[in-house]
């Protein structure tokens, strides 16, 4: 069995697909591997948590196109037995490297829908996935649309698919059952406009009419002026909180009632799972099937059409009002344990 494992990304920057990076990485580490993590960039926000658990590579690649050499010279010098490669780019050129060193094992992350990435156009991704992706061992893909959409895109990669679910690690302490009347909803995200926290603010102004509310907004980015500004517009920036980004989100979400994901589109949906591991009721757009593979068609939270506001926020409220039971919610948590992901990761590899 594998002793070496390694993932490559671009950086450590705040994303959903670094942070279960670290998650396997951690839980590899508890299994006994040794684990590396190559850095296009040796920069983000999680690279502090990162160095501080794992041997972090600074492959020091501004170019994509340096990027094969720069893995060989990383091959030769450490023989790990396996590669983890997450995004397209990166992923191109991990193919391109074990064309010329075919002597580890790769496994390709899809973590969103191809489709709907502004990265390439789909034709491109069409072509190359079609013949590069050929190289790999597996490709894994974090869902059923992920899945459905790379084969739809794609020829002759549906034999090297598997879809394995986000490793999301349950929070450090157990979360305690909240007070009902405790009408706090939660949302956690990058401030850019996929996660489409306009429309969160129209449901959420909808929502303070009959609910005495608050809304706290966890995440970092470029919109976040232009959404206070919103906010101060719809007349309820007395009722939102920014905290900025924060590297354990349970801090807030076990404080909550409701979490809700106002996304356009979303490959999984890493924060719906941290809201079940505390109890929460979910409520969410309908912005992939992750989404549905998280919530079981609606079983744990209510889904939503996209860009409604009028049901987003009939949504919140009966949420609100009926709730769900909390044990359930941490039940329907456990099927994304680190330990189960990291196993299904180790039979992908064999």
């Amino acid at each position: 069995m594998s002793k070496h494992i390694s993932f490559l990304l671009p950086s450590l920057k705040f994303g959903g697909a670094e942070r279960v990076v670290i998650t396997l990485a951690e839980e590899f580490c508890k299994l006994g591997y040794k684990v590396d993590i190559l850095l296009m960039s040796y920069e983000g926000e999680f690279l502090e948590e990162a160095v501080s658990r794992f041997n972090v590579v600074d492959l020091n690649c501004n170019k994509t196109y340096k990027l094969p050499f720069k893995i060989l010279v990383y091959l030769f010098s450490n023989k790990p037995d396996v590669i983890i490669s997450s995004f397209w780019k990166l992923n191109l050129c991990s193919c391109l490297t074990r064309i010329m060193f075919p002597f580890f094992k790769l496994l390709l992350w899809e973590h969103a829908l191809p489709s709907k990435s502004t990265n390439h156009s789909n034709w491109i991704f069409s072509i190359t996935a079609s013949i590069f992706y050929q190289f790999a061992t597996k490709v894994v893909v974090v869902s059923t649309g992920v899945y459905a959409d790379i084969v739809n895109m794609t020829f002759g990669t549906r034999h090297l698919m598997t879809i394995i679910f986000n490793p999301i690690s349950p929070p450090k302490k157990r979360c305690a059952n909240r007070d009902s009347n405790n009408n706090t909803i939660i949302s956690v995200g990058r401030l850019e406009l996929e996660k489409n926290h306009y429309l969160l603010f129209d449901a959420f102004a909808i929502v303070t009419k009959k609910y005495n509310t608050r809304l706290i907004i966890v995440g970092s980015g470029s919109l976040k002026v232009k959404l206070e500004f919103y906010a101060e517009k719809l007349g309820i920036c007395d009722r939102i909180e920014f905290v900025g980004f924060q590297s354990d989100p349970y801090i807030y979400i076990s404080k909550a009632q409701l979490l809700v994901l106002s996304s356009d589109h979303e490959g999984f949906g890493n924060v719906i799972v941290e809201a079940l591991y505390c109890g929460l009721s979910v409520v969410s757009t309908d912005s992939g099937s992750g989404i549905h593979d998280i919530l079981l068609d609606g079983k744990y939270g209510t889904i939503v059409p996209r860009n409604d506001k009028i049901a987003l926020s009939q949504a919140i409220m009966s949420e609100l009002k009926f709730g769900r039971a909390p044990d359930q919610q941490k039940q329907a948590a456990r099927r994304f344990s680190p330990h189960k992901i990291a196993k299904d990761f180790l039979e992908a590899m064999e």
